[in-house]
């Protein structure tokens, strides 16, 4: 009863989202690692890797939304559009979202991409540069996220003077 009690926490529920977000994103930056390497166990381990990043991504998608639903609407959307700073919950935040529509969709299109092929050596007509760009991709939109969730919290904080 305690653990979800603290799972519903306002507090807790952002950091997780932050920690699952980030180690999706940081998941695809080791499975682009080992697919550049070209060896038998590390196409192995990019595909347990990837599957644990769209595992992430996907818990991460309804953590959020659960956050959204019940605390976003309700207290920090207010907070930030009742200052001068509307213009975070407008571009920023909404942009934020669309990202995050598309980020654990984009993450199952990688895993299964990477599962489709038996092999990853040197000798096949795998497309490598596709599949590495599809990586780096979902690697950069993770870290805009972070960033964006940064101003985000950071207006809030401020309007609300902690």
């Amino acid at each position: 009863m305690v653990v979800i009690t603290a799972l519903t926490s306002t507090r807790w529920l952002v950091i997780l989202h932050a920690a699952l977000g980030e180690i999706g994103a940081l998941s695809f930056l080791w499975v682009l690692a080992e697919l550049i390497n070209k060896q038998k166990k590390n196409y192995v381990r990019a595909k347990w890797v990837s599957l644990g990043g769209v595992i992430m991504f996907f818990t991460n998608w309804f953590l959020s939304g659960y956050y959204y639903v019940t605390q976003y609407k309700n207290l920090v959307e207010p907070a930030i559009k009742n200052t001068n700073f509307i213009w975070v919950s407008n571009i920023i935040m909404e942009i934020k979202v669309d990202i995050f529509k598309f980020i654990p969709i984009l993450a199952l299109f990688a895993f299964i991409v990477i599962l489709s092929f038996p092999n990853w050596s040197s000798d096949n007509k795998i497309p490598r540069k596709s599949i590495y760009a599809i990586c780096i991709l979902i690697v950069f939109l993770g870290f805009i996220m972070v960033s964006f969730g940064y101003i985000v919290s950071a207006t809030v904080r401020a309007n609300l003077g902690n």
